[in-house]
């Protein structure tokens, strides 16, 4: 699969046609897609009372319970990383030449189970701490040598962005480090202070309505309490929680409006920054596991952050990511950078719920404040930062530093930890892999030990041996069903694009009227939005599943209130490369707020032919600017904006229809004598017949093309020929003009 980044886009406006592969939606001959489970890897460290790591452990002393029942313990070994060390350190001294040169690769002491692979990820750091993040990378990477240890780093900004490959060197590994702690922001920019005083601030408001709802209260009190009001910072300096914050220092200076706009863009951006940088957070770190999921060893994440989100009423997501962490063998380790810090970790948190309690007092005389209520509750349960830091590395078997400006001992303890530890596996002896969270504990006969490992994972199969997800189990049981379920509509599509040394580019795309689906209304923030989930299983002649695409969606659609556009779609594309062959794709969508699968299967032949190649021609449904300059990898981005196709399958009279497709000549002689005409047939009789002035290669040299028809009422087919030389490629389309 590329590495290009996929889209999600929304459709409105034209409706038109797209030619698809051959479909059938109650197929009785398919082959049963099944799934496997697997045996459960641990990582286990041990320590003693004084923080030493145990080494002499015994199989017989392990007991390992899975939701209270033991587990047989199948394989059980020490992994001697003390002794490889000095092994190494032996050689060192032996050959001081070698060990000089850091460019002389490291022999490998110890078995491919051993390798060490550590990423080192840098995310929302403010500029104050990045030097203390650097100092804490460096401090680990100088701790020890370590046979056989790979680190890459990376930058978590909105998106994670490679800094570092991975590598042993150490030199270079610093120059990354260097460059990977610049730049960073700071999350969403609003301080402690300012929340603080924004929570003080509601608190106070909400006091004041209650007050202002007495009907016993004289004209005189009221005009006081709405001076108060108008002028809170008096009050807000007496609040118990405000002066117990850093924020108090600034009650003496005058800077009422300031701290007031402070507060009311704190309150403005709670939810909004909660759920995108969380969401941002989940995203980059679940990818980030999925691509060290298959790699052999100890699998090390250190993450460095002033304290990560998670995103507001997505706990599922967090969940997710921790649970497949486990089944990955992932273990992240977590540093805050804030380091020994004046400000209380739990201020926040204890601010959003003096802000809870105060919405909650007012919800019977201020609608205002009563919708917010249960969202300041999540915002609440999600604020306080560091703890998050902490679940998701003692989650997955690691440890946080954070509350000290000490580095190097915990530096040292994490390295030790990669270097000696235990390894144990067992099979579960539960085979109902529903998706629930199985807890894990690991109990050691032997007194005074502390044990480190991660807590569980959720029970959920795999197939083709990467781990499924819960909404993929949804639409793995619906295209098994018989027969399979056709509950509202959607459209899928194989667009074919540029021809690989192996094989052609595919973007799978699926387009969902958002009519189709069931939108629900939060009644306390008042968004309505729908949640989709889209799945495509790729399987090859044989039958085996080649490839897999699959997406959550959530899409906020205007509330009941409002006119819904009944043309207003959903679109997905994802890039797959395909080599020649046979294809057969069962695809399900599935609407989660209604509990509704739609299944269908789609074929494909693909032939990727040696010379001129052409994509497949799609239906233009409007067309974005772009922000840069195009994507040389994405191939609907051309220089006049991005193609934004549409899969419906007719489109109005009244209107121009637009046309895409892309030109890809043969290498040996790049875009010269590249020919091609347009045949337009209305009825099955040919009606036209033009040749195309074929527009500027674009850098790669491929051509892409924009055409515009206004076809008569009635089925119109389009077929273009490209023509290079003697070779001749094709691409049709079929629409029916309403």
């Amino acid at each position: 699969m590329f590495p290009r980044a996929f889209s999600i886009l929304t459709v409105s406006a034209l409706i038109a046609g797209q030619i698809l592969p051959a479909q059938t939606s109650n197929s009785e001959d398919r082959t049963v897609i099944r799934y496997t489970t697997r045996e459960v890897l641990l990582d286990l460290v041990v320590r003693d009372k004084h923080h030493h790591a145990v080494t002499d452990l015994r199989p017989e002393e392990v007991e390992v319970y899975e939701d209270g029942v033991r587990q047989k313990v199948r394989v059980f070994r020490d992994v001697k990383g003390a002794e490889q060390l000095q092994l190494e350190q032996s050689a060192a001294k032996n050959d001081p030449a070698k060990a000089a040169d850091s460019s002389q690769p490291v022999k490998a002491l110890n078995s491919m189970r051993q390798v060490n692979f550590v990423s080192v990820v840098f995310s929302q750091i403010a500029p104050l701490n990045l030097n203390f993040a650097r100092e804490a990378v460096l401090e680990f990477l100088k701790s020890d040598t370590l046979p056989n240890t790979y680190v890459t780093v990376y930058r978590l900004d909105r998106t994670l962005d490679l800094v570092q490959p991975y590598t042993s060197n150490k030199e270079t590994l610093a120059k990354a480090v260097d460059s990977a702690a610049k730049g960073l922001y700071s999350k969403d920019g609003i301080g402690i202070q300012a929340s603080v005083f924004s929570s003080a601030n509601a608190s106070l408001q909400a006091q004041g309505a209650n007050v202002l709802a007495n009907p016993g209260i004289t004209d005189a009190t009221a005009q006081g309490i709405q001076n108060v009001l108008l002028n809170p910072l008096p009050a807000v300096a007496i609040d118990p929680l405000f002066a117990a914050s850093a924020a108090s220092q600034d009650v003496t200076v005058d800077l009422n409006n300031a701290l007031l706009t402070q507060a009311r863009l704190a309150t403005g951006l709670r939810f909004s920054t909660s759920l995108s940088n969380g969401m941002n957070a989940m995203d980059s770190l679940h990818e980030l596991v999925r691509s060290q999921e298959k790699l052999p060893g100890r699998k090390i994440v250190l993450f460095l952050s002033d304290g990560v989100s998670f995103p507001v009423d997505r706990r599922d997501v967090v969940d997710h990511l921790i649970g497949f962490a486990n089944r990955a063998g992932v273990v992240f380790y977590t540093i805050d950078t804030r380091g020994l810090s004046l400000e209380d970790p739990m201020m926040k948190s204890l601010s959003d719920l003096q802000r809870v309690g105060a919405e909650s007092s007012s919800q019977s005389v201020s609608p205002r404040t009563a919708h917010m209520q249960d969202d300041d509750t999540q915002l609440a349960a999600a604020s306080n930062d560091q703890l998050a830091l902490r679940e998701l590395a003692e989650a997955t078997g690691g440890f946080t530093v954070a509350n000290t400006n000490e580095i190097s001992l915990p530096m040292q303890r994490m390295m030790e930890d990669i270097r000696s530890h235990y390894e144990l596996a067992y099979s579960p002896t539960s085979t109902n892999y529903d998706g629930h969270f199985r807890k894990i504990e690991v109990k050691v006969t032997r007194p005074k030990v502390s044990v480190q490992t991660r807590k569980g994972y959720f029970a959920v199969p795999e197939l083709n041996g990467e781990p499924l997800q819960p909404f993929e189990i949804i639409a793995l049981n619906a295209i098994n069903a018989r027969p399979v379920p056709v509950e509202f509509p959607f459209q899928i599509a194989l667009m074919k694009f540029r021809p690989a040394p192996q094989g052609v580019e595919y973007e799978v795309t699926f387009e969902v009227p958002v009519s189709g689906l069931k939108a629900v209304a939060d009644p306390k923030t008042g968004k309505t939005q729908t949640r989709t989930s889209l799945v495509a299983l790729i399987h090859d002649s044989t039958g085996e599943i080649v490839g897999k695409v699959s997406r959550d969606v959530v899409r906020e659609v205007p509330s009941g209130d409002s006119p819904q556009p009944g043309n207003d779609r959903i679109l997905y594309a994802e890039p797959i490369e395909l080599p020649k062959g046979h294809y057969v794709v069962d695809t399900a969508v599935t609407d989660e707020e209604a509990g509704k699968t739609t299944v269908k299967r789609v074929s494909l032949f693909v032939d990727p032919g040696k010379n001129l190649g052409m994509s497949s021609l799609e239906v233009v449904g409007h067309l974005q600017p772009l922000a840069g300059p195009p994507n040389p990898l994405d191939p609907f981005e051309v220089e006049s904006g991005r193609v934004v196709p549409t899969l419906a399958d007719s489109v109005a009279s009244n209107k121009p229809v637009d046309l895409y497709f892309v030109v890809y000549p043969a290498q040996a002689s790049a875009s010269s004598g590249v020919k091609a005409t347009l045949q337009l047939f209305q009825e099955g009789k040919e009606v036209a017949r033009k040749p195309l002035d074929l527009s500027k290669p674009a850098a790669d040299g491929s051509i892409p093309m924009l055409v515009r028809l206004s076809p008569q009422p009635g089925q119109c087919d389009v077929l273009i020929t490209a023509q290079q030389g003697s070779v001749v490629a094709q691409s049709g389309l079929s629409v029916k003009v309403e």
